[in-house]
């Protein structure tokens, strides 16, 4: 079965009650629907708002919740998970993922280099959120013209934004047996007289992931070298015997993660302002396979000092003593990545009281984000073969206006001021001053039966390269969409949306010489990209990326049931991708960032329902599916590459005040659309149970949780993943817990 779903199977899916939805809410979050959302500007309920919402939060969370963002809404409708072994995971949002997506931490954005390579995870946290957010529509512009997939936004609560009438607490800990991995978080919000605290903290460490079977799939990787029609040398298959195929587990799959946070604020009536700061650190490992070879000839004066600097930490000085002269004749048996982040922010906001100015809000972030990409050798050597780093400003201001009783409107201001470099044998991008200045306009009607949202925006991004290359660009973007209640029970849903996005650093000048900024004369002067095994070369030229988006559904509310159905069109001009196109002289595929037509169509349905009461307990049922199809409209055609597949499932919910019992059913299908250079993908079906008990303690909440994840132990290879044919994702997992909410 493809990738795609038919169309004919949308009115069994709807009908299927044996099924369920995973973003359905659990037993002790009936209500979560009307939660305020906090990333929309007009922060309305999310029955209320004329935009495609997705909350999850409490309890569903703490359920969801994995060791990256893209796992945690792995399941969502509509969403899947850009994986790059256990340790790395981004969302994709209706195919489009990396640049396309806006990731936030608090409706700020959050500076990493997430989106530059596959290997890079965020450098934010979803076990330390208190909710997230996935948006769409007109109120993406608030954060960026990019955001042409959507906004995911990561809320904390780390500055209270409102006067804490009694302390709240959270205490959790977590076992899974799949890697052996502990996760321990905790936070508290307390105050008195207008004044709140908050303080935070997580640890996670785990063992290798364990699967059924081996990790890498070598029968897949011979298809692929007959697909190429490569002809390896004698040396070359060599190589290839050395590369450890582990049985059972996946190699170089730990982690060692952890963060806190402080923040401070004083509130009132009047409104709020307050401080906050945080640090994460994440090391990683990446599993076999995943990073191609380098030639250890010797360390330039960039790796030298790179040796000297103090970001190494205690477990690494020891190793990499001595490598900045002389160089290491052994190939690199692993690489890990050690992230380290600091931020410190400032938010606020005023509320005068009158009748036009609803409120005044600001954000000025700082952050100063590195990792270190650490190359292991066999005689137990290590040095920092690349060290990316990025820190400036990201600040933003808006103003909520009233002008009557039925529209209302949001403007603002946004800026970003940082600095990014890559230095080491991996620095194919020159180090660049990334500045950012962006107006927008979101404006809200509200009738008896309709809802309308219109947004604006106009943004100047403009790159400055150390080796001369220079960029400025401005877009232009602009979004509408309406909510109509046919009936009592019916409403339908439409938007259209005209984005551009700028070409990033990496699209522009990769590999792109100093001299003249053009492509280097010698293929020797060429640096691999070893997390995509390519050599990137960027394109100075590269147009604005124009989104032109249509959709359409219609959603039902019902005695005990809801429904929807949504379809949707995004014609994109000029996409910009890499395009992978023979090899250079040392045999490495050449990769060069182009643009062409695309087009992404799709469509996404659910039905949740109440089914029965009895004893204090209620039985819901749930289903939904989702499919997305893209293909190049120019250029000679062609699937996109690394696209999700289609998926559809869900299973039933049993709970009481008490107890729950939720069980989960998940299929992908199979990958047929496969974009050049790439194979077929086998499904995989998803089986999950998840069962918690409460009992009420010293005014709080104690709740012990069993949850057991990919039950039927199915090898599960992910399309979207660049190291699907070296890294499955984890096998049959039992999570063990402890939780504690007042």
């Amino acid at each position: 079965m493809s990738g795609r779903i038919p169309l004919s199977l949308l009115p069994a899916v709807l009908a299927a009650g044996f099924t369920f939805d995973a973003s359905a809410e659990t037993g002790h979050q009936e209500g979560e629907i009307d939660e305020i959302i906090v990333s929309v500007p007009f922060e309305v309920n999310a029955t209320e708002t004329a935009l495609p919402i997705l909350i999850v939060s409490g309890e569903q969370l703490s359920e969801k919740v994995a060791a990256s963002l893209g796992e945690t809404l792995s399941d969502e409708l509509g969403v899947s998970n850009a994986s790059y072994g256990p340790g790395v995971g981004q969302p994709i949002i209706r195919g489009q993922t990396g640049n396309r997506v806006k990731v936030l931490q608090n409706s700020a954005g959050v500076t990493d280099v997430a989106s530059m390579s596959p290997d890079h995870a965020n450098g934010v946290e979803a076990i330390l959120a208190e909710r997230l957010e996935v948006i769409r529509g007109p109120s993406t512009l608030l954060y960026g013209s990019g955001a042409i997939g959507g906004v995911v936004n990561v809320i904390d609560g780390r500055v209270p934004d409102s006067p804490v009438e009694k302390p709240r607490v959270r205490l959790e800990h977590m076992h899974d047996s799949v890697n052996s991995q502990n996760n321990t978080v905790g936070h508290v919000t307390f105050g008195a007289g207008g004044i709140g605290a908050y303080f935070g903290g997580f640890m996670r460490d785990s063992g290798n992931v364990e699967i059924d079977g081996f990790a890498i799939d070598e029968a897949a990787l011979e298809r692929l070298e007959e697909l190429h029609g490569e002809h390896h040398d004698e040396e070359e298959e060599h190589d290839e015997e050395e590369l450890e195929n582990t049985n059972g587990f996946i190699g170089n799959s730990d982690t060692d993660a952890s963060g806190g946070v402080a923040g401070i604020s004083f509130a009132g009536d009047w409104g709020f302002i307050g401080v906050s700061v945080s640090e994460l650190d994440n090391n990683y490992g990446l599993p076999p396979g995943a990073h191609g070879h380098h030639e250890e000839e010797g360390h330039d004066e960039d790796e030298e000092d790179h040796d000297e600097d103090d970001h190494d930490e205690d477990d690494h000085d020891e190793d990499e003593e001595g490598h900045g002269e002389g160089g290491h004749g052994e190939e690199v048996e692993f690489v890990r990545l050690d992230l380290k982040k600091s931020r410190r922010d400032i938010q606020g906001a005023f509320r005068p009281g009158g009748e036009f100015v609803e409120d005044i809000k600001f954000s000025v972030g700082w952050t100063d984000y590195e990792h270190g990409e650490i190359e292991y050798f066999e005689d137990g050597d290590s040095h920092v073969g690349t060290l990316f780093s990025h820190e400036g400003l990201e600040g933003r201001a808006t103003m909520h206006v009233s002008f009557s009783d039925t529209w209302e409107g949001v403007i603002g201001t946004q800026f970003g001021d940082t600095e990014f470099s890559a230095v080491g044998e991996e620095a194919f991008i020159q180090r660049s001053e990334l500045e950012s200045t962006g107006v927008f306009g979101v404006a809200r009607y509200s009738g008896e039966r309709s809802t309308a949202e219109f947004g604006l925006r106009a943004e100047r991004n403009r790159i400055d390269g150390d080796a001369g290359c220079s960029s400025s660009e401005t877009s232009y973007s602009f979004g509408a969409s309406t909510l109509f209640a046919v009936n009592e029970a019916d409403s339908l849903y439409a938007s259209i949306a005209r984005s551009e996005r700028a070409p990033t650093v990496e699209e522009l000048y990769s590999n792109v010489s100093e001299a003249g900024c053009g492509i280097p004369d010698d293929d020797h002067d060429l640096v691999l990209h070893a997390a995509t095994n390519l050599v990137e070369v960027g394109a100075p030229g590269l147009n604005t990326e124009q989104s032109n988006n249509v959709e359409l559904a219609w959603r039902r509310q019902g005695d005990g049931y809801r429904a929807e159905v949504n379809f949707y069109l995004n014609r994109v001009s000029d996409y910009i991708f890499l395009d992978i196109r023979g090899e250079d002289e040392d045999e490495r595929e050449l990769a060069f960032w182009s643009a062409r037509d695309a087009t992404f169509r799709g469509w996404e349905a659910k039905v949740e329902a109440s089914l029965a009461e009895f004893d204090g307990s209620t039985l819901a049922l749930t289903a939904f599916a989702d499919s997305v199809r893209a293909k190049f409209t120019s250029g000679g055609g062609g699937n996109i590459p690394r696209l999700a597949p289609g998926k559809l499932g869900g299973g039933m919910r049993l709970y009481s005040d008490d107890w729950g019992l939720h069980l989960h059913l998940t299929r992908v299908m199979d990958q047929q659309n496969n974009g050049p250079e790439e194979l077929e993908t086998d499904g995989y079906t998803r089986l999950s149970l998840y069962a918690d008990r409460h009992w009420a303690v010293g005014g709080g909440e104690l709740t012990v949780f069993l949850q057991g994840r990919n039950l039927l132990d199915d090898e599960i290879r992910n399309h979207a993943s660049l190291l699907r044919n070296f890294s499955p994702d984890p096998g049959r997992n039992v999570r063990l817990g402890v939780r504690f909410r007042y």
